[in-house]
């Protein structure tokens, strides 16, 4: 199994010891030492293991859980359910969906759609869109997860008049697809601006965090060939879990 001392970490360094854990945990599973569908040796033995404590395994834990290395099995333990870390890629300047993020990894996506509602469009949504104050939107929320990991909260919006029968439809996928296949939506680009932000209490909530983890807020406006904004979508991604990857053009020699 293993046969590392108490002093496989380094209490001096600023590193924390539950994130050493976690890294020497996550080192184990890559070199198939805990191979997928093993159990990982409980948290007492892990604590006798490395003299640590409880808490502090329990912390290291969390984190391979939220990597979507391990799954937690209530009355059971925790198993290795993938031998790398799941950690998606946007693509900035493309209009990409979710699913697309996780194209070099084969991962179980989950929608759940939070609500999709008609409403008065926000200032903010309506200037975007050109709309006239107090126009109708249909704004959709849902929360994106894979291997049951909760990693993104998006809040779009469309014109009620142009895209009202999404309200009756399923909405689970990709939206650009539905656009594009149901209402012959002319999406031509995007722009995205995107931020670090301090999650609000409701939007950690939503995405299973705490506050004290940042995320990226990324702001998209697709447009048609004609620029008329068809969609403002407003996404959080968590920091934790997600990188960004941004496509240049090559440079000329």
């Amino acid at each position: 199994m293993y046969t590392e001392s108490p002093d496989t970490f380094d209490r001096s360094s600023p590193l924390p010891i539950y994130l050493q854990l976690a890294n020497w945990a996550e080192a184990k599973i890559v070199e198939r030492q805990f191979a997928v569908g093993a159990k990982l040796p409980s948290e007492s033995q892990l604590a006798r293991q490395f003299r640590l404590n409880r808490n502090t395994v329990r912390q290291a834990i969390a984190l391979l859980v939220q990597s979507g290395l391990v799954e937690k099995r209530k009355g059971i333990g925790n198993f290795v359910v993938r031998g790398t870390a799941l950690l998606p890629t946007h693509q900035l300047g493309r209009m990409t969906s979710f699913v697309d993020d996780f194209q070099r990894h084969a991962v179980e996506i989950q929608d759940t759609i939070l609500s999709k509602e008609k409403v008065k469009a926000p200032a903010e949504v309506a200037a975007r869109m050109a709309l006239e104050p107090g126009d109708w939107v249909v704004r959709i929320e849902r929360l994106r997860i894979a291997q049951k990991v909760p990693l993104v909260l998006e809040r779009s919006h469309y014109s009620f008049r142009d895209f009202g029968r999404l309200l009756e439809m399923d909405l689970r996928g990709s939206l650009y697809q539905l656009l594009v296949n149901e209402f012959g939506a002319d999406l031509h680009h995007s722009t995205q601006t995107l931020r670090a932000v301090r999650p609000t209490k409701q939007v950690a909530l939503k995405l299973g965090i705490s506050q004290d983890v940042p995320c990226m807020f990324l702001e998209s406006l697709a447009y048609t060939s004609q620029n008329q904004c068809l969609e403002v979508l407003q996404s959080y991604y968590r920091g934790d879990q997600y990188r960004r990857e941004l496509l240049a053009p090559a440079a000329r020699t």
